[in-house]
């Protein structure tokens, strides 16, 4: 039997019609059973403590179970493509992060998954920042010092990071292609305390980390802060050391930033209802202070908004991975 096209075109309208009250319902009784939150780390680390702190406090919006499932491997690969082709029906998170997403799509030839294509962003959760630590038995006590002391010795000194492409090793290139330095990499793969460790040894002058994973070692003086990436100001818990801005270097802007993504073809209410919640976790006072004493800052996006930053964050580790000719088989 023919069906005329105007025929089709109202039937084609009528079931769009239909399925949006159910897509909303179903965001209304959202979520019905447990939520897993992927995290593409191993236990232990700042991405898995803020998955949990985020877990807890939703899982009490929500009277059902937020089950953090860590997925460590490949640099965080393994996880997030097991994220990508996950059910899209919001019961899956994703922690996202550069090193996986707006890092791997450059600095790795061949990556599983595309991350425009595969993820939809929800929101941003926290904002961190990196400080620039040096071996406390070198004379330098300022950022200056430092920058004129390596200039004096090109090549002499050397730097730390946790592997070629890490977020410590993209920040310390960025500070030294800023200031005209040369310094010697010394990769310590995926630990950063091996490479604080090599630093108190005397084996390495300089190492770009982490805030919450510095701060112990710069309070009993195990080694000496002399710049934060933060362009907010000051970082809670290190008030005495300054920014890379009020150094003379606004550009060595290298924070470290986790969100929440899903598998892309989740539906828009879900997604709304998801931002919405995340949002109000943000805002929660306990979920601010568990982050600020670990030298991280709450912090919500819209989706569109997270979308525009992962961009932007794309384009700048682009243009610095090409500018140093990284590349990972």
């Amino acid at each position: 039997m023919l069906v005329s096209r105007r025929r089709l075109g109202y039937l084609a309208a009528t079931l769009v019609a239909a399925s949006v009250p159910a897509a909303n319902a179903a965001a209304d009784d959202f979520p019905s059973r447990p939520v897993q939150l992927i995290v593409p780390y191993a236990p232990g680390g700042s991405g898995d403590l803020i998955a949990r702190l985020l877990g807890d406090k939703l899982s009490a919006l929500w009277g059902q179970q937020v089950v953090v499932e860590n997925k460590p491997g490949a640099g965080g690969l393994v996880g997030t493509e097991t994220a990508a082709h996950a059910a899209p029906d919001g019961y899956t998170l994703y922690l996202a992060t550069d090193g996986p997403l707006t890092v791997a799509a450059t600095l790795h030839r061949h990556v599983p998954y595309d991350w425009k294509r595969d993820f939809t962003p929800v929101s941003m959760i926290t904002v961190g920042f990196q400080v620039l630590i040096i071996d406390p038995k070198l004379p330098a006590k300022t950022l200056a010092e430092f920058i004129a002391l390596a200039k004096s010795k090109p090549g002499a000194l050397n730097f730390a990071s946790i592997g070629v492409g890490t977020a410590p090793h993209l920040a310390a290139e960025l500070f030294l292609a800023t200031a005209g330095l040369k310094l010697t990499h010394v990769p310590y793969n995926g630990s950063s305390a091996q490479a604080i460790r090599a630093m108190i040894a005397g084996d390495v002058a300089m190492f770009m980390v982490g805030t919450s994973t510095a701060l112990p070692f710069i309070k009993n003086g195990n080694v000496r802060a002399l710049a934060v990436t933060s362009n907010e100001g000051r970082v809670d818990g290190l008030p005495d050391v300054p920014t890379f801005a009020e150094a003379g270097y606004p550009q060595v802007d290298y924070s470290l930033w986790f969100s929440i993504a899903v598998p892309s073809a989740t539906p828009a209410a879900v997604v709304n209802k998801l931002n919405a919640d995340i949002n109000k976790v943000v805002t929660d006072p306990g979920y601010m202070k568990a982050l600020a004493d670990r030298g991280f800052k709450a912090k919500g996006s819209t989706p569109s908004e997270l979308a525009a930053f992962m961009e932007k964050d794309y384009i700048k580790n682009r243009d610095l991975i090409q500018k140093l000719g990284l590349q990972v088989d």
